[in-house]
């Protein structure tokens, strides 16, 4: 449901809450901020979205 922390830091490339929160504004990702400064990034945000066609495998010989 919700990004890890190392996620976040190989999303953005950026170590500290601060630069990650700036890069993810560039990105245009939404997130939240907790109290201690940490941030809160969703799956659904970051996820492929409903524009990908499902089919089913196909065998290819």
């Amino acid at each position: 449901m919700f990004l890890t922390e190392a996620e976040i830091r190989d999303l953005t490339k950026k170590q500290r809450c601060d630069s990650q929160r700036r890069e993810l504004d560039f990105l245009g990702i939404p997130y939240k901020v907790r109290r201690d400064g940490s941030l809160l990034v969703l799956w659904a945000d970051v996820a492929p979205r409903g524009n990908m066609v499902e089919r089913e495998p196909q065998l290819h010989l």
